[in-house]
């Protein structure tokens, strides 16, 4: 079964709610993108705010494109957040961070950015719950697919079989099913679904008819 989350990448908390009313009648998680202006360059809404405040049925994953996730984690968990994606290049104590998230009830995944290598993770993969690939640089809705990286995420579940595989960047119909195709389990949805004068129901249904097939 491959699982379709859209993601929501806004500064705004009107916007935020806006989006994640629109998709909430048809999925049951949410791809949060939470943005520091220092890992990368744009600032999002802190995220945890909105989500004290917010009653929905709704499920989060919660991308932490932060320099410093550990210090924010503490707000995190008074939230109903329950899946955590750290980026690998943030480099910070990782595994004290990994193990404190599994503490408190959630799952941890962690993000490999275009050209950053699978060996860097290699020794925490007993420790994680999924990993997730960026097949663009991240930082935007948007961004040009780097089709380098679908070798990579075709030899990383070669490797890591049971693991399972999130890919996020550019998730238009032809690049998901190549990597479908390479071993992907998880398919992160963001400008596809949401161009302008485009029905998010049908693209969300457009993409999931493919994914099965």
């Amino acid at each position: 079964m491959i699982e379709i989350i859209p993601a929501i990448l806004t500064n705004s908390s009107e916007e935020f709610e806006k989006i994640l009313r629109t998709v909430e009648p048809y999925v049951d998680r949410v791809h949060l993108d939470i943005m520091d202006g220092e890992f990368v360059s744009n600032k999002t809404i802190t995220g945890y705010e909105e989500l004290m405040s917010l009653e929905t049925k709704l499920k989060f994953d919660v991308h932490l494109m932060v320099a410093k996730p550990e210090e924010q984690m503490h707000l995190w968990y008074k939230t109903g957040a329950d899946r955590f994606l750290i980026h690998a290049e943030t480099d910070h104590g990782h595994i004290d961070l990994i193990n404190q998230i599994h503490l408190n009830g959630r799952k941890v995944g962690l993000v490999l950015n275009p050209e950053t290598q699978v060996e860097k993770i290699a020794e925490l993969i007993d420790d994680i719950d999924f990993v997730q690939f960026m097949t663009v640089h991240p930082g935007n809705y948007g961004g040009e697919f780097v089709e380098s990286v679908v070798p990579k995420i075709g030899d990383f579940h070669g490797r890591y079989p049971n693991m399972p595989i999130a890919v996020d960047g550019s998730m238009h119909p032809g690049n998901i099913q190549k990597v479908i195709a390479m071993g992907a389990s998880i398919i992160v949805l963001g400008s596809h679904i949401f161009a302008e004068n485009r029905d998010v129901g049908e693209a969300i249904e457009e993409i999931r008819k493919i994914a099965e097939n």
